[in-house]
């Protein structure tokens, strides 16, 4: 599945925020890392399936609106340094770029760290409730799309009139192209079997700036099941993986869903960033 210029945009924004982060820990020697679950995979290049592949899509959005549960591993390396995040998002999207997050960063050994964010299609509300905070700006301005989950942001970039015409076609090519995918997209796909579970794998390499983007299938109900999005900048490494949950379609919303109603006590500053750290 190819990404779009939001989600590169979100991509390289983390990626400038990890440097940060990085560059600033000490050496490898002197760290405490945890070992991570170790994932059993097994891999073979297949054919294009562009049928499973328009299924999975037509799937993907039949409904204007999806609530999503999943979770995230944001896995960075650099100079012999290592460290993951894990992230759990709740989030309800609609079409029309509308949506409201609740994301959870978790480490091993530090506390939860809990954010809201709220866009109307327009502007964006972003809250912290540990510190009694938030901000608002707007939605072209918000490069943090990225941490209310993978899907959802995939979702919100699909424009309502091409979300409709996709869900109603019955042609699998057009479905594929008007999604922005072509035979010379760079898409490749392989099965892969990740702990006892096959997929079907559709992976896209950027060729200008060599990042990578998965969609990992289950071929028997045509459901997408995680996504992946990875890539190197000035010697950092990073790949996030979202592992969907569940995902519900038609969730009740009401006029209060996609607004922001600040709680007693809440200060509006002039920035918030979602951040781990």
């Amino acid at each position: 599945m190819k990404p779009t210029l939001t989600a590169m945009i979100a991509f390289f924004s983390v990626i400038a925020m990890l440097a940060g982060k990085v560059n600033a820990m000490p050496p490898a020697s002197s760290l405490q890392i945890t070992a991570s679950k170790t994932t059993n995979i097994s891999q073979a290049t297949e054919k294009l399936d562009l049928e499973l592949l328009a299924k999975t899509i037509s799937g993907f959005l039949q409904s204007d609106r999806y609530l999503t549960q999943s979770e995230s591993l944001m896995i960075a390396s650099t100079k012999g340094i290592y460290f993951e995040v894990k992230i759990q998002t709740k989030t309800l999207a609609q079409s029309g770029k509308k949506f409201r997050s609740e994301i959870t960063f978790t480490q091993p050994g530090e506390k939860a760290k809990l954010y809201m964010a709220i866009g109307d299609g327009k502007q964006v509300w972003i809250y912290r409730p540990e510190l009694q905070q938030y901000a608002i700006t707007s939605y072209a301005a918000f490069d943090e799309l990225f941490f209310i989950g993978l899907s959802s942001l995939a979702f919100l970039e699909v424009p309502e009139n091409t979300r409709k015409l996709i869900a109603q076609s019955d042609s699998s090519r057009e479905i594929v192209q008007e999604f922005g995918l072509t035979n010379d997209s760079g898409l490749k796909e392989e099965k892969r079997t990740v702990d006892g579970e096959e997929f079907s794998v559709y992976n896209y390499t950027d060729a200008r700036d060599g990042f990578s983007f998965s969609g990992f299938v289950q071929p028997a109900t045509a459901t997408l099941k995680q996504l992946q999005m990875g890539g190197n900048s000035d010697g950092l490494d990073i790949k996030i993986t979202e592992k969907i949950l569940q995902r519900t379609a038609n969730p009740t919303i009401d006029a209060q869903t996609f607004t922001f109603s600040p709680p007693p006590g809440a200060k509006k500053v002039r920035s918030l960033s979602i951040s781990p750290f």
